[in-house]
């Protein structure tokens, strides 16, 4: 199917950091990224719902364990509960990728899903970081930078939502400082591993290799600082091509850090009847365990989805490159 040159929306997000550029649709090359980021933003959102679903089967009867007979299991059992909800925020999370899909699909994306879809992300952060708070009984300077981190990223969302260019260089200068110190926290945070310590490479909060996912939130405030000042000049090529970047290094690692985590938990799940965390475990939990390694594969697939869509990216920058 051919598209006519029209102007289009050419939307990626990036925790609230949206950045939103219109640029000619150019043929073939453009009706493939739109399918293909449909399909990525697909499968990323139906995955995070599906991944989390075991996650809170698994927290709930982890909840019920813990007997309320002292204030550090107060204080672990309100760590869960923050946990728990930071997982349906996630799905809700997805239900959002979904639609921003569809919408970009249709060529009618809405920047207030991007902008809602970003606060459920920084909210999702910012219960992580105060469940684990909570798990471990103490502040360190990653639990603090956890905390801190997603509410300094809310507030560059709010800001870089401004109409004026000021407005956006400010959110994402802001936005820059924030990714920042969310990198550090990502990087030297497993929150899961505080509820699950089964021995296994557990990823980032966003199931992808907690590296990657440390590079991505600065990248992306770092695309739409390039973005912002490039866009009055019309010189958006040059924050396509950061944004393909960014695409390729969270489908990498998002389809690696899915991976690791899945076959892990299928070793874990060979050796139960012998040795390890599930042995003598009751019947179920296998299953709910099961059920997260084999929904990982969603994730797996979305990230290969998404690095074909990154590729593509490059291409696009490039027809964009030679218009000038």
């Amino acid at each position: 199917m051919h598209i006519s040159n029209v102007d289009v929306l050419y939307t990626w997000r990036f925790l609230g950091l949206d950045v939103s550029l219109r640029t000619p649709e150019l043929g073939i090359v453009g009706s493939a990224l739109r399918k293909l980021v449909l399909a990525a933003a697909t499968l990323l959102g139906v995955g995070y719902i599906v991944v989390n679903i075991p996650i809170v089967i698994l927290l709930s009867y982890r909840f019920s364990e813990i007997p309320i007979a002292s204030m550090e299991n107060v204080s672990a059992l309100a760590g869960i509960t923050l946990f728990l909800m930071a997982s349906v925020l996630l799905m809700i999370l997805g239900c959002f990728l979904i639609i921003g899909g569809l919408q970009y699909y249709r060529g009618s994306a809405s920047q207030g899903v991007l902008f809602l879809g970003s606060l459920l992300a920084s909210f999702y952060l910012l219960c992580l970081g105060m469940g684990s708070m909570l798990m471990v009984s103490q502040m360190s300077i990653s639990t603090m930078l956890f905390i801190v981190s997603p509410v300094v990223v809310m507030g560059a969302v709010a800001i870089y939502m401004g109409r004026s260019v000021s407005f956006k260089l400010v959110g994402s200068v802001l936005g820059i400082i924030g990714g920042v110190l969310l990198a550090v926290a990502i990087f030297n945070q497993q929150s899961l591993k505080l509820v699950f310590d089964w021995g296994v490479p557990f990823p980032g909060p966003f199931m992808s290799i907690a590296a990657m996912e440390a590079v991505v939130v600065i990248l992306g405030p770092v695309t739409a600082f390039t973005y912002s000042i490039l866009a009055e000049r019309r010189e958006e090529a040059v924050a396509h091509s950061f944004l393909s970047i960014v695409a390729l290094v969270y489908g990498i690692g998002m389809f690696i850090g899915s991976q690791i985590l899945a076959f892990s938990f299928l070793d874990l799940l060979w050796k139960a009847p012998w040795m390890g965390p599930f042995h003598g475990a009751p019947q179920w939990i296998f299953g709910a365990v099961a059920f997260w390694s084999a929904s990982l594969f969603l994730l797996m697939i979305g990230g290969i989805v998404l690095i074909v869509c990154s590729c593509l990216g490059f291409i696009f920058a490039a027809q964009e490159f030679a218009q000038f």
